[in-house]
C-alpha cells in the first residue's frame, strides 16, 4: 500500500512539474526573402580615336577578367603575366578580331567574334546589399588562349590553330558550363535578360564596362546597342 501510494505520489509530481512548465517559444517567421533587381540601363558609348583599338580592346578584356568578381578562369592572369601583347591580325571579315600574345615559349591570342545580328544590352544588378552591373550579348563569342606553339592563321572563312600544341581556351557563350563561380549566381541572376549561350561580362564599376562597350561597338558597326526607354 505505502508503495503505491508513493508512485502515486510521484506521478502527480510529474503532472505537477509539466504544468508548472514555461510553453514552448513561438515558432520564429521565416527570414524575408529578397529578390534581386535587375534593372535595364542604356549604354552611353563614347567616340574611339584609338589607332590600335582592337589591341586596346583585347587588353581591356583581358584586365576585365582578372579583376572582375565571380569569374573562374586561368588564361587572363598567364596572358596579363607571362605573355606580351602583339598584334591585331587582319582578317578580311569585320565580325571577327584576333589579336596575338607571345612569349619565348609560345603564343597565346584573345578572340571575338560577333555574328550578324549581334545585339549589346547592359543591366543593373542589386542583390543582398551588392551592386554590380553586366553587358549581356547575344551572338556575341570571347575567347582566351594560352600555351600554343604557333599564332591562328585565317584559312577561308575562320581563323584555324595548331594541330600539335593548340593550348588551353576558355570562351565565353557556351551552352554548357560558365566562366563563373559555382555558387555567385551568375549569369542565372539576370533572369530572364539572359538566355543559353549568351555572353556576360560583370563588373562593380559601371565606367569599365562603359569603355568596354565603347570598344566593342567601335570595332563592330553592326553590334546593335538598343536604348532603354
Amino acid at each position: 500500500m505505502s508503495r503505491q501510494l508513493l508512485r502515486l505520489g510521484l506521478l502527480i509530481a510529474l503532472v505537477l512539474s509539466g504544468c508548472a512548465a514555461p510553453p514552448p517559444p513561438p515558432p520564429q517567421p521565416a527570414p524575408e526573402v529578397v529578390e534581386p533587381r535587375v534593372t535595364p540601363l542604356t549604354l552611353n558609348l563614347v567616340p574611339v580615336y584609338d589607332r590600335q583599338a582592337g589591341v586596346t580592346l583585347a587588353q581591356a578584356l583581358v584586365q576585365h577578367y582578372l579583376q572582375g568578381p565571380h569569374y573562374r578562369m586561368a588564361t587572363p592572369l598567364l596572358l596579363a603575366q607571362q605573355y606580351r601583347a602583339g598584334t591585331e591580325l587582319h582578317t578580311p571579315d569585320a565580325r571577327r578580331l584576333m589579336v596575338t600574345y607571345h612569349n619565348d615559349q609560345g603564343w597565346g591570342s584573345l578572340s571575338v567574334t560577333a555574328g550578324q545580328g549581334s545585339v549589346m544590352n547592359a543591366f543593373r544588378v542589386q542583390r543582398d546589399g551588392d551592386q554590380g552591373y553586366a553587358l549581356v550579348f547575344k551572338r556575341l563569342r570571347i575567347c582566351l588562349n594560352t600555351g600554343a606553339d604557333r599564332a591562328p592563321s585565317w584559312q577561308g572563312n575562320r581563323w584555324a590553330f595548331s594541330q600539335t600544341r593548340p593550348g588551353r581556351f576558355e570562351c565565353s557563350g557556351q551552352t554548357k558550363g560558365s566562366l563563373f563561380q559555382i555558387g555567385s549566381g551568375l549569369p542565372g541572376v539576370l533572369g530572364p535578360y539572359v538566355e543559353s549561350g549568351d555572353t556576360v561580362l560583370y563588373a562593380r564599376d559601371w565606367s569599365t564596362l562603359q569603355q568596354i562597350a565603347s570598344l566593342l561597338a567601335h570595332q563592330f558597326p553592326h553590334l546593335k546597342v538598343p536604348r532603354v526607354y
